[in-house]
């Protein structure tokens, strides 16, 4: 079974507002000490059979581009998934020329929204132009694999300043789009800030919306979040949710081997210095666990078949309960149980009532 790699750069050149991934704007001074700490890392890893790998951060592209290609010229192989994401303030035309060349061949740019108000009040650094700059310049790069990332439930945001941004990345025709609800975590600037957030059921609605605009538009709805042109899911990103093996490099990332997951220390100065990865065996709860809450993000839920043989006791018997509570929101049809749209859009809590 071929395995995923994902690779982790902690710099940024602003951290935005709503941000609470494991990522810094004022270590810049580390960038060279940290990229060879993670070439080490790599080196010595026992990483072998990979057909992905997902460079992710912070942002990737703000580190110096002789840096970036040292990372990926040591990874890149022919017949594999090679998605970085990039920041439109952060990517240079010949740095995508650059990127592609060396064996990128799926690109991630950061938009948000595209409303120049709505991605000030994020604290991003670039603008709708920039972006549609950065969008075409991947595209001259030879990038035919574009994810565009959006966001809703943004402060003032309403169904029509969503629609503008919608119908904005419908024209450029990507191949994939994420697009996620604005969850104000602890420890961010928007945590302790005045926010005038829509209310849960205008947020439900502009979930209905993308989801609508999308299917109308051509894309697969596959993952609660995540939307691709036919052939064009994200594989890396689909190992996650199937439960796949895949290494983790860098500050922060996990690893799941054989039911072992291993943890890279958050410090960046621990990491350069002396990383030692904790190990958690997983319990069969664990696992169990995992397998439910990951796969019921697909839309294609749980393959009960697969279920049942893996922890041998029948799915629908086990859970019926659970799913009479929820019959509303959950389907099972053609040997698979998942969560209809409305169930989709309480997710969260349907899931967590399977959980053990």
């Amino acid at each position: 079974m071929s395995s995923g790699v994902y690779i982790h750069i902690p710099f940024c050149q602003k951290k935005c507002y709503y941000c609470n991934f494991n990522s810094f704007d004022n270590i810049e001074h580390l960038k060279e000490k940290y990229i060879n700490a993670l070439i080490y890392e790599i080196k010595n890893s026992s990483m072998h059979d990979y057909d992905s790998v997902f460079i992710g951060g912070g942002t990737p592209t703000c580190v110096p581009i002789h840096l970036l290609l040292d990372v990926v010229r040591l990874v890149a192989k022919k017949g594999c998934e090679f998605t970085i994401e990039a920041n439109p303030a952060t990517i240079s035309e010949k740095g995508l020329f650059l990127l592609r060349k060396a064996g990128v061949n799926r690109i991630s740019l950061g938009l948000q929204s595209a409303n120049d108000s709505e991605l000030l009040s994020l604290g991003r650094l670039h603008t709708f132009d920039g972006f549609l700059n950065s969008f075409k310049n991947a595209r001259r790069a030879g990038f035919d694999n574009i994810n565009i990332d959006l966001m809703f439930g943004l402060p003032e945001q309403t169904i029509d300043s969503l629609k503008h941004s919608l119908n904005a990345v419908a024209d450029l025709a990507p191949e994939h789009i994420s697009c996620y609800c604005l969850s104000v975590e602890e420890g961010t600037p928007f945590y302790n800030m005045p926010l005038n957030l829509p209310d849960e059921e205008t947020a439900r609605q502009m979930y209905l919306l993308c989801v609508e605009f999308f299917k109308k538009h051509g894309f697969n709805h596959y993952e609660i979040s995540n939307f691709a042109k036919d052939g064009f899911e994200c594989k890396h990103n689909l190992k996650y949710w199937e439960r796949k093996q895949y290494y983790g490099f860098g500050a922060g990332a996990h690893s799941l081997l054989q039911n072992i997951r291993y943890k890279n220390s958050n410090n960046v100065c621990e990491y350069i210095d002396s990383n030692v990865a904790e190990r958690t065996v997983l319990s069969q709860s664990e696992i169990k666990n995992e397998y439910i809450f990951l796969a019921l993000r697909k839309t294609n839920g749980i393959e009960l078949a697969d279920y049942n043989a893996i922890f041998c006791e029948d799915f629908l018997k086990k859970y019926d309960a659970q799913i009479l509570k929820y019959k509303d929101y959950c389907t099972v049809k053609d040997g698979r149980f998942y969560l209809n749209l409305n169930g989709l859009t309480v997710s969260n809590t349907i899931i967590a009532d399977f959980l053990e």
